[in-house]
């Protein structure tokens, strides 16, 4: 479940030991990026060879940061599996031994973002689940599109919602001629799969997440990996999809006013948040509050009972049913 991480230590002398010289001594698992920056290399080859960082800052606040995909650091860069609890565990124990830090020294390190994703695979194409998303919660959340991804942020960015097409993103990782056998097979692997993936970011401090899961470092993390589950399934239900539901126009007193809150009533259905956003960015600045005020009004469609959003959910129901209950990934770390 968990992707990407951003873990911080205020106490510097538990990491001290790691500097140029430690780096020099072990490039098979480090290498220098900048000064007082250092990658933490996975050891693997190909298109699986990925990196974490750890940075320190010396100045008004001397902090140690720690940061990166865990997922792709641990199970490769190629993998389109979900980091289960136990292999999290698994991963982090790793990790504090690459850094010759006491596990439970790192244990205590606070958390100030968290990535929480699931792959989900079915019978569509992965860029067509993408288009059909057309909002987030409300119109509040900000529409953040780019190329190959559809993505909803919280004003202050705190909270993020994406979803994109993950085969494309693995398959942009191979670049030129295939050198490793590990990249051919999953050229062919996942030519028919259509594999989409769905992820809610919460950042900017360990505040933030506490509040949104009740946890303030890696061990919380480590014994409580369950609720993040339950996170994830109860905000993936808050997707609004394109449900294209017709509407009747039955007016009352038969005024222009109803005719178009009716006409504003269909926009917003067929829209959605993106689309809406994007036409009252187009009206004079002194006239998009009284827009949003009027749309807040309109109840939109959200899809409940679109017949693609059911699975959707579903795909990534059983993928969190495969990942937290099948006997392969049952625990075997206890703290």
């Amino acid at each position: 479940m968990i992707d990407n991480m951003i873990a911080k230590t205020y106490d510097l002398r538990v990491v001290s030991h790691i500097n140029d010289f430690f780096v020099e001594a072990r490039p098979q698992f480090f290498k220098r990026q900048k000064p007082n920056c250092y990658r933490i290399l996975n050891g693997m080859n190909g298109g699986n060879r990925t990196y974490m960082t750890i940075q320190f800052t010396c100045g008004y606040y001397n902090e140690c940061k720690i940061q990166g995909s865990i997922r792709k650091w641990y199970l490769g860069g190629l993998s389109d599996d979900d980091l289960s609890w136990n292999e999290f565990n698994e991963a982090i124990n790793l990790l504090a031994e690459r850094l010759e830090i006491a596990p439970e020294v790192f244990y205590r390190f606070t958390i100030s973002k968290l990535e929480v994703g699931l792959n989900g695979k079915i019978p569509y194409d992965s860029t067509y689940v993408k288009l059909q998303i057309v909002g987030f919660r409300s119109a509040l959340y900000t529409p953040l599109n780019g190329v190959g991804y559809r993505q909803f942020s919280s004003k202050s960015k705190n909270f993020i919602a994406k979803i994109y097409d993950k085969k494309a993103e693995i398959r942009s990782r191979i670049k030129g001629l295939i050198k490793d056998c590990d990249d051919e097979q999953f050229i062919k692997q996942t030519k028919q799969l259509n594999i989409f993936r769905v992820e809610f970011t919460v950042q900017n401090g360990n505040g933030k997440i506490n509040k949104r899961f009740k946890m303030k470092n890696i061990g919380d993390v480590m014994k409580h990996y369950p609720r993040l589950l339950a996170f994830f399934l109860n905000h993936i239900k808050q997707f609004q999809f394109n449900d294209k539901a017709s509407l009747e126009f039955v007016p009352i007193k038969g005024s222009v006013k109803e005719f178009s809150d009716f006409l504003v009533s269909y926009a917003a259905n067929e829209l959605g948040a993106v689309g809406i956003r994007d036409i009252i960015s187009q009206l004079v600045p002194s006239n998009r509050r009284e827009a949003w005020r009027k749309i807040k009004k309109l109840q939109v469609n959200t899809g409940k009972k679109n017949r693609l959003k059911k699975e959707v959910i579903g795909a990534l129901r059983k993928q969190s049913i495969d990942l937290f209950r099948s006997e392969k990934y049952k625990r075997r770390i206890h703290i």
